[in-house]
């Protein structure tokens, strides 16, 4: 693998983003992503702004047999966002959204995190299945499948997926729907980030005026009690509630462990 990218001069000419290598001002920040233990150095990072620059980028990156890594939103736990010594494709600045209040849908580009989207759609009454970690990427939850809050009611992320704009390997723009490239499409809901850089992705949306969200916090001596709590209610839960159970450390207490369990019910406030 190559350990420096270089973009030819009539490339950089036309390219409408920012290319920052190891010393640049900036470079330093762009690298990163949000979990703190991933401390990789891409020898090239190319912010790109529209989607030509992604095909720029993309095809550079092939002629010149260099590892290429795609950072959407920038949370990214696992680090596969950057590349050690690679080109990092960064879509971070990429943040075009369009919604569609009369078809219900949402079209966005690959930068946003999921807060920045919900409150676009907020503004006319939609939502859909995001993650449950406002920080998080669009795209990265997309590709991987899409858990969220309004997934009991309206399936996964993958479920209201219409439409995804990828930038193929070899530089090719094509659009992956159930009209179009429907293997790729099938592939993209869920295979992860392995078939392309996935640009812009269209949503279908859903009416969503009110939500009620919180958290019930149990000492870890309750931990059966909890659970058992738990199963029961999800047994008998309607759709709207979507609830999880996790253990979370607490390092104020001598107990390892508490139970929490955060909850979210779509809709009007029961009556008291």
């Amino acid at each position: 693998m190559a350990d420096t990218v270089r973009f030819p001069d009539e490339v950089r000419a036309s390219f409408t983003g920012e290319l920052i290598g190891p010393g640049e001002a900036g470079y330093e920040q762009v690298r990163r992503v949000r979990n703190g233990l991933i401390d990789k150095r891409p020898a090239l990072v190319a912010r790109c702004h529209i989607i030509p620059d992604t095909q720029d980028a993309v095809i550079i990156g092939r002629e010149q047999a260099t590892e290429i890594s795609v950072r959407g939103g920038g949370r990214n736990v696992a680090g596969l966002a950057v590349t050690d010594g690679g080109l990092m494709i960064d879509l971070a600045p990429m943040k075009g959204i369009r919604i569609d209040p009369a078809k219900r849908t949402i079209w966005a580009q690959g930068g946003f995190t999921w807060k920045e989207l919900n409150r676009a759609a907020a503004c006319h009454g939609l939502a859909t299945t995001g993650g449950v970690v406002s920080s998080t990427g669009i795209a990265g939850l997309t590709l991987g499948g899409g858990e969220g809050w309004l997934m009991g009611k309206y399936g996964l992320t993958i479920d209201n997926l219409l439409a995804v704009e990828i930038v193929t390997a070899d530089g090719q723009v094509v659009t992956a729907s159930a009209e179009h490239n429907l293997d790729l499409f099938w592939a993209l809901r869920g295979g992860g980030g392995n078939f392309g850089v996935a640009a812009v992705f269209e949503y279908q949306a859903h009416p969503v005026a009110t939500i009620y969200g919180g958290m019930v916090v149990h000492p870890v001596s309750r931990a059966r009690e909890a659970f058992g709590f738990y199963r029961d209610l999800t047994l008998a839960a309607p759709d709207e509630l979507t609830v999880y159970l996790s253990l979370f450390a607490d390092s104020t207490t001598t107990s390892t462990h508490e139970p929490k369990v955060p909850e979210c019910p779509l809709g009007p406030r029961p009556a008291e």
